[in-house]
């Protein structure tokens, strides 16, 4: 018996020594697998970096180039001989130049804090002037694109908690976006709703829709990362940094919200979020869905 109880630990040490030696052996394939994901993963991100500062590049020096050339041939106006309405039309190009490139570097800096995690100055602000502010500023941009935008909201909606310069940065990208990427009688819809409470949290729904281009699960993916472009290349369709996107979301999620985008190729693209708003004494009962699924 003595025999057989040595031989029956001596089976065990053999099978624990290859357990043993098994589990060594996958977790070090498994670092392995990590180490080598984790290289791709760091090639990918430093090969869109690159990508993304070659379009940037193309991106400043246009309207740049536009402004020197300009400038110098107004400079030298009598050596071209150039007419009084030459001259003012070549100071409108200047001028469109200037702000194609103040808002390129408006871009990269909003970018920037995007990345590095701006502070937030929170408010406590009505929500509808915050859109009809915003939305404001783009009725110009439609209206030469022949682009109908469009806003809708409910009556008495509470007001929102929330850094207002972040979120009217969210909201100028994603409408300037939803209208380039619009084809003419094109429709953008902006549409704020009151949300139901979720714990002791009250939210407004915003919802930005539109009937443009659209884009694939892959190509959405993509244009979530700040790095990435979905039309690349000097014969791009859209002109842009086209980094909006994750713009928007940092800056939305920032100020504690929550953001969602859905969009199909050849239809459109929808993008929900949902803002903290200041809470109201309500008998509602809460409502636990997702705060970002009741907007548009």
């Amino acid at each position: 018996m003595h025999t057989q109880h040595r031989r029956g630990n001596r089976r065990t040490s053999y099978l624990d020594r290859y357990v043993d030696q098994y589990r060594d052996l996958t977790n070090r394939r498994r670092a392995n697998v990590a180490l080598r994901a984790a290289h791709v993963e760091a090639e990918l991100a430093y090969k869109a970096r690159g990508e993304f500062l070659a379009n940037m590049n193309h991106e400043l020096r246009t309207p740049l180039n536009a402004i020197i050339g300009f400038a110098n041939m107004m400079k030298d106006a009598e050596t071209y001989g150039l007419s009084k309405e030459q001259t003012t039309e070549y100071l409108e190009y200047i001028l469109q130049s200037s702000d194609l490139l103040l808002g390129h570097i408006n871009t990269i800096l909003d970018l920037a804090s995007a990345e590095s995690g701006a502070k937030i100055v929170r408010q406590k602000i009505d929500s509808l002037e915050l859109l009809e502010h915003t939305v404001g500023k783009y009725r110009a941009m439609a209206k030469q694109a022949v682009v109908s935008l469009n806003l809708s909201s409910d009556p008495n909606l509470p007001k929102v908690d929330v850094d207002p310069d972040r979120i009217d940065t969210a909201l100028s990208h994603l409408i300037e976006n939803a209208i380039t990427y619009c084809d003419e009688g094109g429709r953008v819809d902006v549409m704020v709703r009151r949300g139901r409470r979720t714990g002791h949290q009250d939210w407004i729904y915003i919802a930005i829709k539109d009937n443009g281009a659209g884009m694939t699960n892959e190509e959405l993916a993509r244009a979530l990362k700040a790095f990435e472009q979905v039309h690349q290349g000097l014969n791009r369709r859209f002109e842009g940094a086209g980094i909006g996107l994750p713009i928007a979301k940092a800056f939305i999620e920032l100020n504690g919200g929550r953001f969602d985008v859905k969009s199909r190729k050849g239809q459109g693209t929808t993008v929900r979020f949902a803002l903290p708003a200041i809470a109201e004494e309500s008998g509602e009962v809460a409502d636990e869905a997702s705060p970002i699924r009741a907007a548009g």
